[in-house]
């Protein structure tokens, strides 16, 4: 055990000094740790002795071990770590990463990209990386109540990767994120941004040197690009959904 431990202490150090998630070697002296409390049958020993099981077959179990009050901060720390190695080796997180690359991560700040079904239909939002596989029919009750199949605007900011849909009030972070849906690029700049100063301008120097204002057309790429700096931009079926990030 001690030997075991060891080698989880030098990999969670090593990766710290570096800014990135343990190893794969470091990933199952942590699950082989763990996994000393259900026994060798469990998902983690496996893992632990093979490297086999995923995140989804292996959360419930150190999920439970991460809630229960009799854990201390060590093994916190060591499921924090294992929890997303798990979460980035397969490609499931959204791209948020913890606060602070120079800490230790955190599961409760590592959203993951899950599909969910409701009303017949799936959508795509983000759960924190801390959430058993039990919170599923609360989501999907949740969402649900939210009518989300009818609220094309809340399924595109449910769809954001730095949105948490655990947050307490999803729909008052909703409201006051939301600036607004357009039908095209050209409806949104001129909402959104200062298009009829820059048309007034333009027009103001073709007068003074002689060309047609009709000569010149504008190209909408870079200016969405600046916007897109300032907003999150979603594209739906028929209609931009614009977010103040």
């Amino acid at each position: 055990m001690h030997r075991f431990a060891q080698l989880v202490i030098d990999g969670i150090a090593e990766a710290q000094a570096a800014g990135r998630e343990v190893d794969e070697s470091t990933a199952r002296c942590i699950a082989h740790v763990l996994g000393r409390a259900y026994g060798r049958e469990s998902a983690l020993a496996g893992f632990g002795r093979a490297g086999e099981g995923s995140y989804l077959s292996l959360r419930d179990e150190y999920l439970d071990l991460y809630r229960d009050e009799r854990a201390g901060v060590v093994v916190k720390e060591m499921i924090d770590w294992l929890g997303t190695y798990l979460v980035q080796q397969e490609g499931t997180g959204s791209g948020r990463r913890f606060m602070n690359e120079h800490l230790p991560p955190k599961l409760d700040h590592l959203l993951i990209r899950t599909s969910v079904p409701v009303a017949g239909q799936r959508f795509t939002v983000h759960i924190p990386a801390s959430w058993h596989s039990g919170h599923e029919d609360e989501l999907i009750e949740l969402l649900t109540t939210l009518q989300l199949p009818e609220d094309e605007a809340l399924q595109a900011f449910l769809s954001l990767p730095d949105v948490s849909v655990g947050t307490d009030d999803i729909m008052e972070s909703f409201h006051e994120a939301f600036a607004g849906t357009y039908p095209n690029e050209e409806v949104a700049l001129r909402a959104l941004s200062p298009l009829e100063d820059w048309e007034s301008s333009l027009a103001d120097w073709c007068i003074d040197n002689g060309v047609e204002p009709e000569a010149l057309a504008w190209n909408y790429e870079p200016l969405m690009e600046r916007l897109r700096g300032i907003y999150d931009v979603v594209e739906g079926k028929d209609a931009l959904h614009v977010f103040i990030k």
